[in-house]
């Protein structure tokens, strides 16, 4: 599998699998920060629980409605995948951004980018290594 230009399906497929393995880099670092991203935004009422957090990823890898990107993130190549309104049990989350490293195999972010896609950008235009693979 070529890391730089992988199909849409080898980066859902390796998500799904990392999100099904729970493996995840900086586990508690993401929940601790992350989980009331949804709650900020006025999609729920509530901080979303540890298990509804570890959820994310895999619904993220299921949804059909994905925009996908390679970029440079720290000095490695790394998968963005990027959800406008994402259907989880009785809400929708806006905004949902899960970032894989494909060299670990673990998801390295699961968070709400304040500025969309633009997390994935900001550091592919650092590093030159963005590629386009579907908006």
């Amino acid at each position: 599998m070529d890391i730089l230009h992988p199909t849409p399906k080898e980066m859902t497929t390796a998500l799904l699998r990392a999100a099904e393995a729970e493996r995840w880099n900086h586990w508690e670092h993401e929940v601790a920060q992350h989980a009331g991203d949804w709650r900020d935004a006025r999609c729920m009422r509530r901080p979303l629980t540890p298990d509804e957090f570890a959820q994310l990823p895999e619904a993220v890898a299921r949804y059909p409605f994905v925009a996908l990107c390679v970029c440079g993130y720290y000095g490695r190549a790394v998968w963005g995948f990027y959800v406008r309104k994402l259907p989880f049990q009785e809400w929708v989350l806006t905004n949902v951004l899960v970032v894989y490293d494909p060299y670990a195999g673990e998801i390295v972010h699961c968070m709400y980018p304040l500025h969309k896609k633009r997390y994935c950008e900001r550091w592919g235009e650092q590093t030159h290594l963005f590629v386009r693979v579907r908006w």
